[in-house]
This record gives structure tokens, C-alpha cells and sequence, in this order.
């Protein structure tokens, strides 16, 4: 729907897409005269624009020249609605107002414009014929009062006369044919412009602007001064505007053109559909449910289910007083059988939330006191986040099976599919016995027995879960459901929540019909926007889908020549845990535990002796803490290192000398504190030192470069008889555990930086160039300072062969190598041809460390024949024998994850082409659903048959121009994907790297007026 003036966009501006196959996204402004303007912060010649202000404020320029209309001398009437401004004779403005009864008058007397109706002309105007004629059978509206209209311009009060012929309709036929709409049925007396409700609803669903609001801003522009009170017409306006909502869902939804009339309404009927997800016997194969097991997982329905805390509803009214209008007929459900349902599990507790999230849930349900409804839940589409038919209603008292059961069933009424995938934030829980609650549903919920459900934990939601549901909960390990990530039923309660303000002091029908009404132009909405959002996500898959299948199957290759079987387990592994994720043994995507003893478990049996220590010697002992000396240590030695490291940076910005300095002052502290205590774990070290050299003097500025003597810088030959007995013992076991760790965690660096980076290419053409961040560099300090302290400890040995020294060479990541000297020449060239000048010297990075660029290992020519760096095959703990030549254990997981992340990105391109596909399907049928409309011939009078008629042929050609745009719109982006997916995975196309341009519009809303909406679907 398009909106005058500059709105929200539901498009963010697209960064450009990544890697091979780059498509070009060039975003369609809207036409606007000034945009191109700068906004000025002063008014150019303000005090002329206040001068012409003023000057309305009296005759104008215009008035000497008499009359418009007939020269009358003295004109003292003027018009604020008509065109000009000039004013008339008294004979002359009532003349033209006779078919004008809502604008706004205004007289010259006393030297300043009065405010005056076109009562004060003495006016009254004829309902029920056409204009300018009068009925002989007239009779009068009531004489006293005045009949009052609501109009964009205020509150009005007239005298009009009703058609009293014969054959003449009834009073509120006669308003709604000169488009005003009545208060009430029975001799009405107040009505409201329908120009009126249509604009009260374009700012209601929009702007989220209350109606009492709305109203009130009509008083204010009839009333300003508040001399001139209206008449209080603000529960009528309330009436009239719910049951506009109400009548409007119904002739959208083509009631009006149904033999059996709004009466014959279907639960759900009113719901605007969601049309890029599969419907049976629509926009589906005749085929499709015989579909191969390789097809059939794009014929999937994937929902989203959530309860939402804001949507509060209070005590107001009861439904004798205030029902809803279409109970059931949209999107909240039926209350009657709700209730009926809900009153088996009056008993049933709240649903118990998982670890982080409880602690906002109970916030959230807090303070229920007063209230009718503590919430809402609602079921929508996780792709394309709609709303679902008769799947939204509240909640009386928290989030309870019974409530969220009845929803989700509800919302599948007359579905029948073959797999349905449940994203729920507590699906872990909610999965629980099932099956064994959807047996009490009532009967027309009931599923048939083929529909397989696979329930799922929204990308967000999951961490905090347990490590057990992380895996078989995924979305990211889920075969067949692309790029989902479960969460759009959240993002539809941005939405809502925005109205929860004025809804929540509605009484219980309003509140029900509002929801609804709202619901149904989010969908509408997404509907219009259709054009624009699936082309903008396939746009962004199809290169995302060829980078990653491509860098999975190089990996592969990396891996195939020498590990060819241990792939074939890993791909064993990998199916059998995906067809039951549930029951199976282990889950390939987690890291094994580590096993070796951490410098938590050393810590911990150090404390263990001491306490041993102290039961066996009594209290002397509890002064001997050899583990908290040993690792405050080893804190401040890192905390060196990360100095050293910082202080090397180049440039260094105010708040970064800031950061060193505090730092600096923090270690000189923790290095005095540990000298102090330093006798007591080594009470011959001073002995020790007096005997050596004078050392030059300690630079305190600089603490970084004090020297701390932990036993292992000590000779060998004296340690012993510096240290008390187990202090050498304890530090060496400690170091192992820093070096096991440190070797983890250098791994850890190293994934991320190949894979979370998404192959970014620089410098040289099919290649992505590295250097170390500061974290590596931190972590290879701590490595090399772990395997020496080791090494003064135990000496050479077959340790050795896990812990080898670290070399510069063999820190890189498993898709990466150093650069071959052909590499480097090339690099050499290039640079030269930038201008960038070539010394021969070795580069070095921000810190001053030499740069050693390493290299994504070359995609496009497939290059795997490298050998894997030690620090994947060390054994450090895991499950995995380094001394055979196995794999690390975190190369199988992360060969996993990036085999999922192929296989989720090409999903995506295929259920989006897919999406597209049914969406032009669904146009086509709904073109031809509005054309049978168009010839339903049911009893009403021509002119009502006239406009049945060219209304759902309007409708009809709307969903034609919706096929042929949207058609035109994706045909160059799904042609890309067919090419695609049709290549093999690791050597797609040529033809797909060649950059592609596409158009989307700004706001796809802009194309579609609001009044469509008022008139459509």
C-alpha cells in the first residue's frame, strides 16, 4: 500500500552480497520533487510567509472587486473548503452550498471572520434523492438537536429531510447512499462520513492513533477556542468504527458476493492467507503428495508459536454488553469453544521456561490482578511471518499447555500435509506427550494420522537452553527448512505492541474484532510486499549458496585424499543423526568435552592436598595456599604479555594510552603483592638472588618488563631448595593444563577467523589474505609460554611429540596456508601497481609483529593437496588419537557444520524459487476466484449488483497485474538460482559468477494505495 509522505520502509538497504556470484542491488526511489532539496534549518523569507499567513486572517486582496460570482458590493462570506478563498454575497454562498452541507463558513462582522455552518444559511438538505431535488413526501429529521455528522473537517449540525415516498429505503439505506454512515439503526440521528472511517482506519492500523484520540482531534477543529462545545458524539464514533472493521473484512473477503452472506461465514474465512506457503489444491502439484523423499520437503508448512505478555486485556465490560462481531471468523479463535476447552485445565500449571528466559517470562507475567486476559498467543508462518487463520487468542493466566495446544491445532484446521515443522521457544517441553494431549482436542482439530510434526527452537531462543537440546532442536541441523530461523512470530509482536496500549482498556468483543483487523493488514501488508521481500532474500541467497557449497566441498577435498574413510564415517554419522536426531547416540555438531586435566581440575586437586595437608598438620597449614600463588603467577605473566603486545601499537588512540596506563598501574599492584607473599611458597629465593649479579635497575613504568620468578625460572640444580616441597610439582601440572588449554584455544581463534569471516577475498583474485589478530597473538604468547615453562620443569621427553614448539608457519587455520613464493611475487606486483612502495622489507601489522599472510587455499581451481597444521592432529584430551594420523575431533565437527551450512543455504534458493513459483500460482487462482464472483447473481437491487460486479473484478485484475509484475520482477533472479542449482556443488557454472542487477522499489507498500486496502482482497 503506497502512503503520502515518507514512511518506514520494511527494506533495509542490502550490503553487497559476498563472494562468487555478487548480484547487484539497485534500490527504486519513489518519485519526490524536493528530495533532492537539503532541509534547511531557517525558512527563506518568513516574515513574507507570515505576512500571507495574516493576511487570510481578514478579506483578503480579493473582496473590493465585489462578489465572485455575481460583483455584489461588499461581499462577507467565505468558504475554508472551497477553492480560493474569495468571499460571496449572502445569496451567492448559499446558492452554492445547497449540495455542500459539511463545509466550514466563515462571515466578516465586527472587522474579523466569525466561524459559521451552512445551518446559519438557513439550509436543509434532502437525503434520498438525487441532488438539487426534493421529496413531496419529505419528513424532517428531529428539529430540536439537529442531525450531526462526523467529518474530516469537525462536528457538524445540520437539518436534513428523509426520503418519505413509498417505495423509498429504509433511513440508514438513505445515509449510506450519500456515503454517510449511520449511528444507529433505529431513527438515527447522528452518522459519520465513510471518507471519514476510511481515513480514522488508514491512521488506526498505521499510526497505531485510539480512536477517542481521533475524536477528540475532531472536537479540537470544531472547538478550538472551547466556546462552541459540540455535541458528544464519541460512543457513537466508537460503534460506528467497529462495525466499519467488521464489514470491511467481510467484503474483502468476498461475503458480500456469496449466496449464503456474511451469515454463511467459515471459521477463519475473514484471514488474508499467506500465499507463498504451500496450499493443496491452489498453488501446489497435483503431484505433490507422491513427491520423492529428495522433493518432497519443499511441500513442508513451517509455523511459529509464542505467547506474548504485553497484549494485556482488563476488565472492562462483559460479553453480554460488548460481543465480538465475528467470533472466530479471522484470526483470534471462537471464545465459546475456547472456554469450553480451557475449563477441562483450570487446574494446569504454567509452562516451566528454560534456563534464561524464565527470568523474563515472569517478568512479563507479573501484576495479573485486574486483568482479563494476562496475553496472548498466536500462531503464524515462520517463513513469511503471517498471521494464521484461528490461530490467535488470550491468555488468562500465563502460558499453559492447554491454551498453546488449542491455538496451534486450532490454526491447522484444514490443513493437510504431509510434514509440519513447529518452531516454539519451550519446544523441548512442549514436545513432551504430544501426541497424547492433541487425542483431547476437540474433533474438528483432530490431525490425520500421516501429518508428521518436527519440532523446533527459534535461532534465538536456543542457547540458553540446555547443551541437549542445542542439536536436535536446531534449525541450523534440520534438513529442509533452509534459512529459517523460527523467530517471525516474534517480530509480529512488534507489531501488535504497538497497540497494546489502546487495546488493552477495550472490553472483550472490541478487543477481539481490533486484534483481528489488525492482524489482517500486517497480512495484507507482507501480502502487497511480497514483490520486494522474496526477491531481496534470494538475491542474497543464491551467492551465499554458492560460497558455502564451494567452500565445503574444497574442504572436503582437503581432507579426502588422506582421510577418505574417516569422511565416509563422518557422513554415516551425520545421516543416521539426522533421521532421528532424538534417539541418537551423540550429536556430530557439539565439541567433545575436553577430557585432560583443565587449570580448573588442577586448581581443584591442589585445594583437595591443601585441605589434606591441613587435616594431617592442623592450622599451621592453612597459611600454605602453593595453587593461589602459583596461578597469580601465571595471571601476571599474561597480564605482560597482553601489555608488551599492546604497547608495540602503532597510532594509538587517547582512550587507548588511557586503557595501557590503567593497566600498567593495575599489574605494578598484583607484581607488589606477590613479592610480598613471594618468601613465604619460596623461602630461599632471596638468598638465591643476593648471590647473582646486581640486576639493572626495574623500571617501574614499564611493569611489563619486571621479571617474576616462579620455580621454573630457576635452575634446575637449586629449585627444589628454593621452593617448598610440591610447589615444582604443582606449577608443572599447571602448565600442562595452560598449554592444553591455550592449544584449544588457538584452535578456537583459528576457526573463526576462517569460517566466521565467510572467506572474504582481498589482494589477490580467488584468494582471501590474513594476519594475526591481536586475540592469536595472545594466544600463541600464552602457548609458548606454557610449553617453556614445561620444558624447564620436566626437561625434553615424549610430551613433547603433543606439545611440539609452535612455529609462525603452523599457525593457521584449517582452510588456510602460507603463501607460495609465486604468491608473494604476484603480491609484489600488485603492489607495485597500486603505487605502494616495495623495499623488500618484511611487512608488519599494528603491533609490530612481521606479517606472514596466509591464504584461504584457492577455490576456484579446487586446491586441496595440502597438509593439515600439527595443531589439528595434537591429542590434547579429546577423543582423538593424534599419534595415528586421525583427524582432530574439531575438524569432523566443524566439516559438520559446514556441510550444514551448505546444504541450508541451497535449501534456502530452493524454497525461495519454490515460494515464488506458488505465490504467482495463488494470483492466478485468486484472479480466477474474484472473475466466478464477478457473475454470482443473487437477489439484490441493479445498482447493488453493479457494484458486486465491479468490485470483484477490480479485485481480479489486481491479482492479475500482482502475477504479471511480480513475474517480470523475479524472472531474472530465479533464472540465476536454476542455473544455481543446477551446477555441480563444487564447480557450479561460470555462467553464475557474472555480476546481475536487479530493481526493488524503496517501499514495495508505495505501489499499492491505501484505499486498496480499504477495497481489496
Amino acid at each position: 500500500m503506497g502512503y503520502d509522505g515518507d514512511g518506514e520502509h520494511n527494506l533495509p538497504t542490502m550490503p553487497a552480497a559476498e563472494g562468487p556470484a555478487a548480484i547487484k542491488i539497485k534500490i527504486k526511489k519513489p518519485k519526490n520533487e524536493n528530495s533532492t532539496h537539503p532541509v534547511k534549518t531557517w525558512i527563506p523569507h518568513r516574515q513574507k510567509y507570515l505576512d500571507a499567513l495574516l493576511q487570510l486572517e481578514g478579506r483578503g486582496a480579493w473582496w473590493v472587486s465585489g462578489c465572485a460570482r455575481c460583483g455584489a458590493e461588499d461581499p462577507v462570506w467565505r468558504c475554508e473548503d472551497c477553492f480560493g478563498g474569495r468571499l460571496l454575497c449572502f445569496n451567492c454562498v448559499r446558492i452554492r452550498h445547497e449540495d455542500e452541507p459539511l463545509h466550514i463558513l466563515q462571515e466578516w462582522t465586527e472587522n474579523f471572520l466569525h466561524p459559521r455552518t451552512t445551518r446559519d444559511l438557513g439550509l436543509r438538505f434532502q437525503v434520498g434523492h438525487p441532488g438539487g431535488k426534493y421529496c413531496p413526501f419529505a419528513h424532517l429529521s428531529p428539529p430540536k438537536n439537529g442531525f450531526v455528522v462526523l467529518h474530516h473537517n469537525g462536528i457538524h449540525v445540520l437539518d436534513i429531510d428523509f426520503c418519505g415516498c413509498p417505495d423509498s429505503p429504509a433511513e440508514p439505506y438513505q445515509l449510506l447512499n450519500v456515503g454517510w454512515y449511520p449511528a444507529t439503526w433505529k431513527e438515527p440521528a447522528s452518522a459519520a462520513t465513510i471518507s471519514l472511517l476510511r481515513r480514522f482506519h488508514q491512521l488506526n492500523l498505521q499510526a497505531r492513533l485510539p480512536a477517542y484520540d481521533f475524536y477528540h482531534a475532531l472536537v479540537l477543529q470544531t472547538n478550538g477556542s472551547g466556546l462552541r462545545k459540540p455535541p458528544d458524539r464519541l460512543p457513537q464514533f466508537m460503534h460506528m468504527v467497529r462495525e466499519y472493521r467488521h464489514l470491511q473484512l467481510c467484503k474483502r473477503a468476498g461475503r458480500g458476493h456469496d449466496l449464503s452472506g456474511i451469515a454463511g461465514t467459515a471459521p477463519g474465512e475473514l484471514a488474508v492467507p499467506c500465499r507463498a506457503c504451500p496450499h493443496p489444491g491452489i498453488n501446489l502439484p497435483d503431484d505433490w503428495d507422491t513427491a520423492p523423499p529428495e522433493v518432497a520437503w519443499i511441500y513442508r508448512l513451517i509455523l511459529s508459536e509464542d505467547a506474548n505478555f504485553k497484549m494485556k486485556g482488563r476488565e472492562r465490560s462483559s460479553r453480554e454488553n460488548d460481543p465480538t462481531l465475528g467470533p472466530g471468523w479471522a484470526y483470534m479463535v471462537a471464545h465459546d469453544k475456547y472456554l469450553e476447552h480451557l475449563a477441562k485445565y483450570v487446574d494446569q500449571d504454567e509452562i516451566s521456561h528454560c534456563v534464561s528466559f524464565a527470568a523474563l517470562w515472569s517478568a512479563n507475567n507479573k501484576r495479573a490482578k485486574g486483568l482479563r486476559a494476562s496475553g496472548v498467543g498466536s500462531v503464524s508462518c515462520s517463513r513469511h511471518e503471517m498471521f494464521r487463520a484461528r490461530g490467535t487468542g488470550d491468555l488468562q493466566k500465563g502460558e499453559k499447555y492447554s491454551n498453546m495446544d488449542f491455538l496451534f491445532f486450532s490454526s491447522l484446521i484444514g490443513v493437510f500435509l504431509l510434514t509440519i515443522v513447529a518452531s516454539y521457544d519451550i519446544a523441548c517441553q512442549w514436545s513432551r506427550n504430544f501426541w497424547t494431549r492433541a487425542k483431547a482436542m476437540p474433533t474438528e482439530m483432530q490431525l490425520p494420522d500421516w501429518i508428521e510434526i518436527l519440532f523446533k527452537v527459534p535461532k534465538f531462543h536456543l542457547p540458553p537452553h540446555v547443551k541437549s537440546c542445542h542439536g536436535p532442536y536446531s534449525f541450523n541441523y534440520t534438513k529442509g527448512v533452509g534459512r529459517t530461523d523460527g523467530e517471525g512470530v516474534e517480530r509480529n509482536w512488534s507489531w501488535l505492541n504497538s497497540a497494546a496500549r489502546f487495546i488493552s482498556v477495550m472490553g472483550p468483543g472490541s478487543r477481539e474484532d481490533t486484534i483481528d483487523d489488525l492482524c489482517g493488514f500486517s497480512n495484507w501488508r507482507k501480502t502487497v510486499d511480497l514483490g520486494n521481500s522474496l526477491l531481496h532474500r534470494l538475491v542474497l541467497a543464491i551467492p551465499q549458496a554458492m560460497m558455502h557449497s564451494r567452500a565445503f566441498h574444497a574442504f572436503t577435498e582437503g581432507l579426502r585424499e588422506e582421510h577418505g574413510e574417516e569422511l565416509q564415517e563422518w557422513e554415516r554419522t551425520i545421516r543416521a543423526w539426522e533421521k532421528d536426531p532424538l534417539n541418537a547416540a551423540s550429536n556430530p555438531f557439539e565439541y567433545a568435552e575436553l577430557t585432560a586435566e583443565s587449570m580448573a581440575d588442577v586448581m581443584k586437586r591442589i585445594s583437595e592436598e591443601d585441605h589434606l595437608r591441613v587435616s594431617q598438620n592442623g592450622a599451621a597449614a592453612m597459611q600454605v595456599k602453593p595453587a593461589a600463588f602459583l596461578l597469580a603467577g601465571m595471571e601476571i605473566e599474561q597480564m605482560q604479555s597482553e601489555i608488551a603486545l599492546e604497547a608495540k601499537r602503532r597510532n594509538r588512540t587517547t582512550i587507548q594510552a588511557t586503557d595501557l596506563q590503567r593497566r600498567r598501574t593495575l599489574l605494578l599492584g598484583k607484581i607488589s603483592a606477590l613479592q610480598d607473599i613471594q618468601d613465604t611458597y619460596m623461602p630461599g629465593l632471596s638468598a638465591f638472588l643476593a648471590k647473582q649479579p646486581a640486576p639493572s635497575t626495574v623500571d617501574h613504568s614499564r611493569p611489563e618488563t619486571i621479571k617474576i620468578f616462579l620455580p621454573s625460572s630457576l635452575p634446575a640444580d637449586v629449585r627444589e631448595g628454593i621452593c617448598l616441597p610440591g610447589l615444582v610439582k604443582n606449577e608443572e601440572d599447571l602448565r600442562q593444563a595452560q598449554a592444553t588449554e591455550a592449544l584449544r584455544d588457538l584452535r578456537s581463534g583459528l576457526r573463526t577467523r576462517t569460517f566466521a569471516h565467510r572467506f572474504k577475498r582481498k589482494h589477490l583474485e580467488g584468494q582471501g589474505m590474513y594476519t594475526k589478530s591481536r586475540s592469536l597473538l595472545e594466544a600463541i604468547e600464552e602457548r609458548i609460554r606454557a610449553r617453556q615453562g614445561m620444558l624447564d620443569l620436566r626437561g625434553s621427553g615424549e610430551w613433547e611429540s603433543t606439545y611440539r614448539e609452535l612455529q609462525k608457519e603452523d599457525v593457521r587455520g584449517m582452510n588456510e596456508r602460507l603463501m607460495n613464493e609465486q604468491e608473494k611475487e604476484d603480491n609484489r606486483k600488485a603492489r607495485a601497481l597500486a603505487g605502494l612502495k616495495d623495499d623488500g622489507t618484511q611487512d608488519t601489522d599494528e603491533f609490530g609483529e612481521p606479517v606472514d599472510l596466509t591464504v584461504l587455499f584457492n577455490l576456484e581451481t579446487g586446491e586441496g593437496h595440502r597438509v593439515l597444521s600439527w595443531i589439528w592432529y595434537a591429542e590434547t584430551g579429546n577423543d582423538e588419537v593424534g599419534a595415528d594420523g586421525k583427524l582432530h575431533a574439531d575438524i569432523r565437527v566443524e566439516w559438520a557444520k559446514a556441510r550444514a551450512r551448505a546444504d541450508r543455504w541451497r535449501e534456502e534458493v530452493v524454497l525461495l524459487e519454490e515460494e515464488m513459483r506458488r505465490t504467482l500460482v495463488f494470483c492466478g487462482w485468486k484472479a480466477r476466484w474474484w472473475q466466478e464472483r464477478a457473475n454470482v447473481e443473487r437477489e439484490v437491487a441493479p445498482a447493488v449488483a453493479e457494484g458486486m460486479r465491479a468490485y470483484a473484478l477490480e479485485q481480479a485484475d489486481r491479482e492479475d497485474r500482482w502475477e504479471s509484475k511480480w513475474k517480470a520482477q523475479w524472472a531474472a533472479v530465479r533464472e540465476r538460482a536454476k542455473v544455481a542449482l543446477g551446477g555441480d556443488v563444487g564447480n557450479v557454472e561460470e555462467e553464475v559468477m557474472l555480476p546481475l542487477e536487479v530493481e526493488l522499489e524503496e517501499d514495495g507498500r508505495e505501489e499499492l494505495e491505501f484505499d486498496d486496502f480499504e477495497e481489496a482482497y
